[in-house]
């Protein structure tokens, strides 16, 4: 299957590096790395060069703000990133009859119920979840496929995006405004075969996307941290601000029995933690022997 990856941040960068393995992949992004190409995708003109000179089957739309405090603090930017290019997107891909998938969030919900179907009414009080709902909306209207997915965890390498991981190994103090906070990690090594298995079942419509365990935010992060920190002192700080920009959805637990209907599984916190924790080793590991010889 041919395959165009816009975006490279931490989901882009792993579905580009398992996906390649069986597929013809072409990954562009607005700050290009190496086999990256160059676009634009609030430019149609730059996306439509894009996808005739490449006329791909499926787009994977990875491009977002997810920064719900900078969605808040710049609305028009994340109108652009979340919603503009989503639609710019969608209208280049119908003429090259291409399949779009979209990363939506859990934050289209309100989090007050958790648990949450693909049929539960949406409700965002945020401005990252208004846009992705716009941007939902567009995708849906195409016969396109809407991954909403919770919170994503996982491993590139220390030279690549890793999400929230990445905050733990910066070393700095983390700030944590909401511990009780509900959510169901997802491992994000499970996605590109979750996608390629909804291709093959011809899937269009909503999906949620998200792991199987429950667990505060605070303990989740707690325990990425004792993955990669070499002392026992926790560097994440809760901290009380009834003042806050923003106050994010205290539940996004999200039902994937949709998913699980399809004989479509992904894997437990502990697991993936393992996981995780052997690549992170893996790739010290290397990095120390290269700098030995």
């Amino acid at each position: 299957m041919k395959i165009a990856i816009l975006g490279t941040g931490f989901l882009g960068t792993k579905l580009f590096n398992q996906l390649k393995k069986d597929n013809e992949v072409i990954t562009a992004s607005l700050n290009p790395e190496e086999n990256t190409e160059k676009l634009d995708a609030l430019n149609i003109k730059e996306l439509e060069y894009f996808m005739q000179k490449h006329k791909p089957e499926l787009i994977i739309d990875t491009i977002a703000l997810t920064s719900s405090l900078k969605c808040e603090q710049n609305p028009e930017l994340a109108e652009k990133l979340n919603y503009q290019t989503a639609s710019n997107i969608v209208k280049v891909a119908s003429p090259i009859k291409a399949k779009v998938i979209f990363i939506s969030s859990s934050y289209v919900f309100d989090g007050k119920k958790g648990d949450y179907s693909e049929t539960d009414p949406v409700n965002p009080e945020n401005v990252y979840g208004i846009e992705k709902i716009k941007a939902e909306k567009k995708v849906l209207e195409s016969g396109g496929l809407v991954l909403r997915v919770d919170i994503m965890y996982g491993y590139n390498s220390k030279n690549n995006p890793n999400g929230v991981f990445d905050k733990i190994l910066s070393n700095k103090e983390i700030e944590e405004r909401n511990p009780t906070q509900l959510r169901t990690p997802l491992f994000i090594d499970d996605v590109a075969q979750i996608i390629i298995k909804l291709i093959e079942n011809n899937q269009s419509g909503i999906f949620n996307v998200a792991g199987p365990d429950k667990i505060t935010i605070y303990d989740f992060q707690k325990q990425l941290e004792e993955i990669a920190r070499k002392n026992k002192d926790s560097k994440i700080k809760i901290i009380n601000d009834p003042n806050a920009l923003i106050k994010p959805p205290m539940n996004t637990t999200l039902n994937t029995k949709k998913i699980n209907s399809l004989r479509i599984y992904t894997t437990p916190l502990k697991q993936g933690l393992k996981k995780l924790k052997e690549q992170f080793e893996r790739d010290n590991w290397i990095s120390l022997a290269k700098l030995s010889v």
